[in-house]
């Protein structure tokens, strides 16, 4: 069996050498690993990187990330696929679990949770691989994706079957093909963190926010019910088990919410005492 890691670089200097690492760490004689570095032109030391730890090649101007990705998938050999960001981590034994998991469930794909991380490498927390009941009705009433790409592999033959990633989406092509996914064939869940999202601050989801939420409903209008009854009533039912089963998650929400509270009060607080006239002396 061979596995094709696919990640897109655009002067992706700062972390790749970490990233390309973390793949050749999970090599065993199991399985082959063909890791793929898509670039789409960097500047930087990016490709010297990649040449220096052993990973193939491919270059040229791209669409997007997603075209950059489909490039690295459709044409690659592996048995199965994934994708990892050039500032993210494979973590140990990861790959070994995948294959174990695909092989004995029989399904045509894999989903396991992740950790996160930030830019020094420090421990954010983790999200739990979806339940394997979650179906693309339900998966898109949450509004966000909660498949990480960096945690899931899909058999090749799958991939080709969905077409790959539809590159019309600029930053919820995952969201978009995950769901199509869901509509042919349940996954296998992992229960452990397969790979480390690292929060630089220059995250697609973060830099482009208003773009992201746009695309998010399209797929939620593409995939999800009409009614708003049946939307509200599953997601709250995604609520519910995303925070039951990822407290660290839960609580680092709630904590973040209080802080943004306290903060515009403050900012109120603030405005109040210089909008309030000085009484005469």
């Amino acid at each position: 069996m061979i596995i094709t890691v696919v990640t897109p670089t655009l002067n992706a200097e700062e972390f790749l050498a970490d990233c390309l690492m973390s793949v050749r760490s999970n090599r065993c004689a199991d399985f082959g690993v063909d890791h793929v570095v898509v670039d789409g032109g960097s500047t930087d030391r990016t490709l010297d990187i990649a040449r220096r730890h052993g990973a193939r090649i491919l270059s040229g101007k791209d669409s997007g990330i997603f075209d950059a990705i489909n490039r690295g998938s459709f044409g690659s050999t592996g048995d199965l696929l994934g994708f990892l960001g050039a500032d993210d981590l494979m973590l140990p034994g990861a790959l070994a679990s995948v294959v174990r998991t695909y092989r004995d469930s029989g399904r045509r794909w894999v989903v396991g949770g992740i950790r996160w991380i930030d830019s020094e490498g420090s421990d954010l927390g983790g999200l739990a691989a979806p339940p394997p009941w979650m179906f693309a009705r339900m998966q898109v009433c949450l509004g966000w994706n909660p498949i990480m790409h960096m945690a899931t592999y899909l058999s090749r033959d799958f991939f080709l079957e969905l077409g790959g990633f539809d590159i019309s989406f600029r930053d919820s092509g995952d969201y978009d093909l995950f769901a199509r996914a869901l509509r042919v064939a349940p996954f296998a869940r992992l229960r452990q963190p397969v790979a480390c999202f690292r929060h630089t601050g220059c995250n697609n989801s973060a830099v482009n926010g208003e773009r992201t939420a746009r695309e998010n409903a399209r797929v939620r209008v593409a995939y999800g019910p009409r009614s708003p009854i049946e939307r509200a009533a599953w997601k709250a039912v995604m609520k519910l088990w995303f925070n039951a089963r990822n407290p660290e998650w839960a609580a680092g929400k709630l904590a973040r919410r209080l802080a943004s509270r306290r903060a515009a009060m403050r900012a109120r607080c603030a405005g109040r005492a210089q909008a309030t006239p000085e009484a005469p002396g």
